[in-house]
């Protein structure tokens, strides 16, 4: 019986906590939406919002790990000299030689403990088309590239450090990392041994991209951000450098899937 005067005043200070914390996630979420700007673009009724988003600068983006976690996931994306299509790269085929390579090394929760991007130097230059994707030039490649088997290196001392690797098409990265590998004359176990996430497969469950008859199609990255974050497919996401780009968005989506 005496600890009722002690619960009625505990209970209006309870109460009080519970309201800050509910303020506190309420402007928490508008700060992140603040950092993406909306508009409607004039193309008449029915026009979804695009929205506009900069993964250099949101805080949607800002998630950095304590120094001591342990490596956990490892995310890569890759660019080309040439354009190239999911079904041109295979286990035997001979792919379009990398000119850039980036990665996050990410701990068991997904915050970020390391982030690289490598711009590689190649005899070849750049395609047009393939300057358009990614935004490298062959002027840019030239004077700013870096020797391929140095990139390699730092990065196969990544992924020994981390227990799953993750990317946006997973397979098709992998494929034309093992292929620079061997070329140089690298080994490749490590790379093909460890188990994989793809969020592009990860995506397509999701089921939010369907074609007219309903089946399931995978989503491009920006998509699947923009679901998982904004519940907008219909996303522009600003950047400065296309690799880290892709890191980035990826890892966020990571963050958003499984843990």
């Amino acid at each position: 019986m005496r600890l009722a005067p002690l619960l009625l005043l505990l209970l209006p200070l309870a109460l009080v906590l519970v309201q800050l914390l509910l303020r506190w996630g309420l402007q928490r979420r508008t700060d992140l939406l603040r950092s993406a700007h909306s508009y409607r673009p004039p193309r008449g009724r029915g026009t979804p919002v695009l929205v506009e988003v900069d993964v250099d600068s949101s805080p949607l983006f800002d998630c950095k790990a304590s120094p001591e976690a342990p490596p956990h996931y490892l995310v890569f994306d890759t660019e080309t000299l040439d354009v190239l299509h999911e079904e041109e790269v295979g286990e035997d085929s001979e792919p379009s030689p990398l000119i850039l390579l980036s990665w996050q090394v990410l701990d068991a929760m997904g915050a970020c403990l390391s982030e690289e991007t490598h711009l590689i130097r190649r005899t070849a230059p750049i395609t047009e088309e393939a300057t358009c994707l990614h935004g490298i030039s062959t002027e840019e490649m030239e004077r700013e590239g870096e020797e391929l088997r140095p990139v390699l290196e730092r990065f196969l001392r990544a992924v020994g450090e981390v227990k799953i690797l993750v990317a946006h098409n997973v397979r098709f990265h992998r494929t034309l990392v093992r292929s620079e590998l061997l070329a140089v004359g690298l080994p490749t176990a490590s790379l093909e041994s460890l188990p994989t996430l793809c969020t592009m497969e990860r995506g397509r469950v999701l089921g939010f991209k369907r074609r007219d008859t309903g089946e399931a199609l995978y989503p491009k990255l920006s998509e699947l951000f923009g679901y998982l974050y904004l519940h907008e497919p219909e996303v522009s996401i600003r950047f400065r450098q296309k690799g880290l780009r892709d890191v980035r968005l990826c890892a966020a989506c990571l963050r958003q899937l499984v843990i």
